[in-house]
């Protein structure tokens, strides 16, 4: 729920950053040049604190780059709701919205994330720009963000949105079911939860339903499968499934499925085949120890090795071919999952005296790995 600026810098580094083109050198005038100059001061940040960091010798030195010159994404939010409000009904305001609502936090009803979601219901939803806030939606928890998909999937003319608003309303209903049990099981989590979320939100989570939230994720998920998985190429379809693989909620399992048993693609077939043994294996690992649980886990390990034995070579957008993954989650499966006898260590303690960790079998063993590099 919350990560480290530092432990993204690496990749902060490698990248350009905010998709920024730069398409004119003249005095911003229109609403589109003005937004594509909001972007180039971002640039420009990013670039700036780039350089200080590459130039910087010490961790100390770092840090305090970090501290001063990152350039943190929320910080631009004001000045792009500004640009939307200012010309409400043009093109551009809808990527303003956007931005807004991809780097602002959770807020109440008068936050700018808030603000920004009522222009975008008000005027904005049969746009065939809307694709592209979707998938930021999905990650949401919020009614105003359902109620927002609802209506582009309603509304919007075009089915290849539709279709994003659609999974879309699958994943964050799933995801949302899923805080909702989180909660329910732990009350100790709530002031962490209200913190990222406030207050209002988080009660109203509290309060929710899940097995009614799971299967609005359900039937979603179904719609999308019988109305729009069809027309998905395979890149997109093995963003999605390495997504609902992470998810590991039931209602995305029917669409695993799916793509397993209907979709004539031998690449689809392999993405939806190990996304489905992650799902399963995930699932079983957020309940306590059950028949259920064991059940679960049975079935993710005859996919995973189906996965290594049929889609072996099927490459992924990320993270190598479908067998690299899968090896490695099968044996985190057969020998890392609660329950399992662990794995053979062996290595020197801090008086150079050989053991292994066998040696302490039937005792409480605390394994500290570290290294200074």
């Amino acid at each position: 729920m919350f990560r480290s600026v530092g432990g993204i810098i690496a990749l902060l580094l490698a990248l350009p950053a905010w998709g920024y083109q730069d398409k004119s050198k003249e005095k911003p005038t229109t609403p589109e040049q003005q937004y594509q100059a909001l972007l180039k001061e971002e640039n420009d940040a990013m670039n700036a604190f780039q350089e200080a960091y590459q130039k910087a010798k010490t961790s100390k030195e770092r840090n305090k780059i970090i501290a001063e010159k990152y350039p943190r994404p929320e910080k631009a939010v004001p000045k792009f709701l500004e640009l939307a409000e200012k010309y409400p009904q043009s093109p551009v305001a809808v990527d303003a919205l956007t931005e807004v609502v991809t780097r602002a936090r959770q807020g109440g009803k008068d936050s700018p994330r808030a603000k920004a979601l009522a222009i975008l219901q008000r005027n904005h939803v049969q746009s065939n720009k809307m694709g592209r806030i979707c998938q930021s939606l999905a990650n949401s928890y919020g009614k105003e963000e359902t109620d927002l998909l609802r209506s582009i999937l309603a509304k919007n003319p075009s089915k290849e949105v539709q279709a994003e608003a659609c999974l879309a309303l699958g994943q964050q209903l799933g995801q949302r079911a899923k805080l909702v049990r989180l909660l329910k099981s732990r009350a100790e989590l709530m002031k962490q939860v209200e913190q990222v979320f406030g207050k209002e939100l988080t009660e109203e989570l509290h309060k929710a339903d899940a097995t009614k939230i799971d299967a609005e994720s359900a039937h979603y998920f179904e719609e999308f499968a019988e109305k729009y998985a069809v027309q998905m190429k395979p890149d997109r379809i093995d963003q999605l499934c390495q997504g609902l693989g992470r998810l590991g909620v039931s209602g995305s399992e029917a669409l695993l499925r799916a793509f397993m048993g209907k979709d004539s693609r031998r690449e689809v077939q392999g993405f939806a085949c190990l996304a489905l043994a992650k799902s399963l294996k995930n699932r079983a690992d957020d309940m306590s120890e059950s028949k259920e649980a064991e059940k679960l886990r049975q079935e993710s390990e005859q996919l995973f090795e189906r996965a290594i034995t049929k889609y072996a070579d099927v490459k992924l957008s990320f993270g190598g071919t479908v067998a690299d993954q899968a090896k490695g989650a099968l044996y985190e499966l057969r020998y890392l999952s609660i329950g399992k006898v662990a794995p053979e260590v062996e290595g020197e303690d801090a008086d150079s005296k050989k053991f292994k960790l066998s040696d302490y079998r039937g005792k409480v063993v605390l394994l500290d790995f570290w290294g200074n590099w």
